[in-house]
């Protein structure tokens, strides 16, 4: 999974991010401000894929305050990278403090923009394509001419599953969108997989953890209902939840669709209505230059990739459905985490509410049983 967030500063804070001592509260943190965002992305489509990065977010803003995040310790899946790219205008005086701090902390060696727009739109899209290793070939379709510098960063994440799906046991399933539609995906599948997972009575959820190889894993939040708060089950998974609750494996009959989605979004907006809107006003960035700056835009786009050998990113009154206890299906729309063990930072957060946006969907008849269902093919009407 890929996640970037670019910041545009055109011409007129946050408070340091924390040590390394207090990584468990920062990623108490960095989940709550991504649940809030979260909120904010659906408020207008609750239907939507929706892929964030708490970790590249956070990261973004740091830089822009020269703050510093820290970043997983230990062992981590290979290979991952966190790459942070600073340029600016010839025309722009920046502070040389800054570029020192940027190249130090972040290691983000400044570079001038040529003033060539072609030229220099192409020199930032090669780099996000480069440190997203080609799944994010084109970032920016333009580059407005009063942008005078450009903070943009990328996280690329590949995971290999500690325990494999085989490929001979994929094939077309289907995936139920809601109580009356579903769309065809390639559906992996696995007999008897070793999964730790668990049930939240409460909250009528199902949580499981597919660990990588390191310290990483995906944790998959899937509910019993197709109606469900999401923001409200994940404010209950808090990181000590995560850290403890996971019983220990069992062999467990699996389905998870494999997934190739992109999403792109810009958090301006968001942002504003999560109290930030000073960064797009009035922000104090004097340590940047001493000319007027003002942050004009806040772009984030991802892609994901899921598949038998694991995952790579580039940065809620529904039918109630019974489910055996040796049983865990990804079928539905589901929550995805995916976060470093020791530090609990989340690096990855989703909402998955259709891994096949292009296929058509099907209809689904309910008989006189709710097992007892038809399907009937066609392309339903947007």
């Amino acid at each position: 999974m890929t996640r970037q967030l670019l910041l545009l500063v055109e011409g007129s804070g946050f408070d340091k991010a924390t040590s390394l001592e207090q990584t468990h509260r920062l990623a108490d943190t960095m989940m709550q401000f991504t649940i809030d965002l979260l909120r904010e992305m659906q408020r207008d489509n609750s239907k939507d894929n929706v892929i964030l990065s708490p970790f590249s977010i956070a990261l973004a803003l740091s830089q822009l305050a020269l703050g510093n995040i820290p970043k997983p310790v230990g062992s981590r899946a290979s290979p991952s990278g966190y790459f942070f790219f600073c340029t600016y205008s010839q025309r722009f005086e920046v502070k040389e403090k800054f570029l020192e701090d940027s190249e130090r902390f972040y290691g983000a060696k400044p570079e001038t923009l040529s003033g060539d727009g072609e030229d220099d739109l192409l020199a930032i899209n090669n780099w996000v394509k480069e440190a997203t290793n080609g799944q994010i070939p084109s970032f920016l379709t333009e580059l407005p001419q009063s942008v005078v510098m450009i903070l943009l960063n990328a996280v690329h994440f590949q995971g290999f599953w500690r325990h494999k799906f085989s490929p001979s046991l994929t094939a077309p399933d289907m995936f139920r969108l809601n109580d009356e539609f579903m769309v065809s995906v390639e559906m992996m599948k696995a007999q008897k997989y070793p999964l730790s997972w668990f049930t939240l009575d409460d909250l009528d959820v199902q949580v499981a953890k597919f660990p990588f190889k390191g310290n990483m894993s995906f944790v998959a939040i899937v509910p019993n209902q197709f109606e469900w708060n999401i923001t409200q089950v994940l404010v209950s998974l808090n990181q000590a939840e995560l850290r403890s609750r996971f019983p220990r494996e069992k062999p467990t009959l699996v389905k998870m669709p494999k997934l190739h989605l992109d999403y792109q979004v810009e958090l301006n907006q968001a942002l504003r209505r999560l109290g930030l809107g000073e960064l797009f006003s009035r922000p104090d960035l004097q340590h940047i230059s001493e000319g007027p700056l003002f942050v004009s835009s806040i772009q984030h786009q991802s892609a994901l990739r899921l598949a038998e050998d694991g995952v790579e990113a580039s940065a809620a009154t529904g039918v109630l459905m019974s489910r055996s206890i040796s049983t865990f299906s990804l079928n539905q729309p589901f929550v995805f985490i995916i976060y470093e063990e020791t530090t609990g930072i989340p690096i990855f957060l989703g909402n998955i509410q259709n891994p096949n946006p292009s296929a058509p969907q099907q209809r689904i008849e309910q008989q006189d049983s709710p097992d007892d269902k038809n399907v009937v093919q066609g392309v339903i009407p947007k």
